[in-house]
C-alpha cells in the first residue's frame, strides 16, 4: 500500500510492500511497528533505532508528539489522492470554477494564461507531489479568468491554482 505524507513543508511516500517490507522515498528501511497500552502511544524501531510516538487524529490529519516535537502529519492513500485530485478539478458545475491544490507539491508548468480558451480535457497546469506529476486538465469547454500560480511556486493543500469561468 502506498501513502504520500505531509508534514509541514515535507512530504514523504511511504510504501508498505506485499511482504511487508517499508520503502520511505524508496530507500528499503527494516522496521517493527507496535501499540502501546494506550491506543494512541505506538512504538517504532525504524533501522535500529527505536522512537516512541503518540499519535492523535485531528480531522484529516493527525498530531504526531516525537521526541518532544508536535507535528501535524497528512496522510493520503492511493485512493484519497485520487479523490482529492479529482475533486480539486471538477469544482462547481457552471459559474466560476477553482481549481486547487489537492495536496503540498511543487508547480512544474502552467500552460494557460488569464483569457485563454480552453477546450474539454486540456492539460491546464502540472503539479508535481511525492515525485509524481499530477495533470490538471479542463472537465468542459470555457475561459480562464486567472492564474495564481507560476512554474516553481510551491503550494499547499487548498491553494488556488487556477480559476476557470
Amino acid at each position: 500500500m502506498k501513502y504520500e505524507t505531509t508534514a509541514g513543508e515535507e512530504s514523504f511516500a511511504i510504501d508498505i510492500e506485499d511482504d511487508g517490507s517499508l520503502r520511505f522515498d524508496g530507500d528499503r528501511l527494516e522496521y517493527d511497528f507496535q501499540v502501546g497500552k494506550d491506543p494512541n502511544l505506538y512504538s517504532l524501531i525504524l533501522d535500529n533505532k527505536s522512537y516512541e510516538l503518540r499519535v492523535v487524529p485531528e480531522g484529516d490529519q493527525y498530531r504526531v508528539l516525537l521526541n518532544g516535537e508536535n507535528i501535524l502529519v497528512e496522510v493520503f492513500d492511493e485512493r484519497r489522492r485520487r479523490l482529492e485530485g479529482v475533486k480539486a478539478v471538477l469544482g462547481e458545475a457552471g459559474g466560476e470554477q477553482l481549481i486547487k491544490a489537492p495536496m503540498p507539491g511543487l508547480v512544474v508548468d502552467v500552460l494557460v494564461e488569464a483569457g485563454d480558451p480552453v477546450v474539454e480535457g486540456q492539460t491546464l497546469v502540472i503539479l508535481e507531489s511525492m515525485k509524481m506529476h499530477n495533470e490538471f486538465k479542463a472537465k468542459r469547454g470555457t475561459v480562464v479568468k486567472q492564474v495564481c500560480v507560476k512554474i516553481d511556486d510551491k503550494v499547499q493543500r487548498d491553494d488556488t491554482l487556477l480559476i476557470l469561468e
